[in-house]
């Protein structure tokens, strides 16, 4: 009896702080625990280790009955304890110029986000946090707004700290005005 409470205390309290993050496939990820929904295509980052970026395809929502107000200094990802932030479109167009091919990549993936929860939001056509060089009709916002129904589906970059084949990364995202109102990610490359 012992030894049955035990296992039971480990299996409730062992999993408390844990991510509720879904493997999709192919290096796509779904977490929908947090207030924010969000899902990874991760693909031609996971494949392209040794780029300067990180490129990865973020669609994102928020839960019914919640708002949300997401901005770039509000996207971050942490990697070995440390948080890295998207870099400026300025900073990213001098640093790298593999976007439009990361593009291409991207279209030869398959997509595995939308048989999920994610196919449920309307998602803005014309905004991307890193609009790619020939997306010249898309804005890169300084913010964009996420309810039940409306949702973005954004380029995101971010400079590679060395993340290796096989490592695990956060990506983390809060509302700019209200940080409880947040949702997050784990990524295995």
């Amino acid at each position: 009896m012992k030894k049955l409470i035990l296992f039971l205390m480990v299996l409730v309290f062992g999993t408390v702080g844990f991510s509720k993050t879904r493997h999709l496939g192919n290096y796509s990820y779904i977490d929908t625990d947090g207030a924010i929904n969000i899902a990874v295509n991760a693909a031609v980052a996971a494949k392209n280790l040794n780029r300067k970026y990180i490129p990865l395809i973020a669609y994102m929502g928020a839960d019914v009955g919640t708002m949300a107000t997401v901005e770039r200094k509000s996207i971050v990802l942490e990697y070995k304890g440390k948080e890295y932030h998207l870099p400026t479109m300025k900073e990213l167009r001098q640093n790298y110029n593999r976007d439009v091919m990361d593009m291409t990549l991207f279209a030869n993936e398959i997509e595995h986000i939308f048989p999920s929860e994610m196919s449920n939001y309307r998602y803005q056509p014309w905004i991307d946090f890193c609009p790619a060089r020939t997306e010249p009709r898309k804005l890169a916002p300084g913010d964009v707004t996420l309810s039940s129904s409306t949702g973005v589906k954004t380029k995101l970059y971010f400079k590679n700290p060395g993340i290796k084949k096989g490592d695990i990364a956060i990506l983390r995202v809060h509302d700019k005005k209200n940080p409880d109102i947040k949702g997050e990610l784990t990524i295995q490359f």
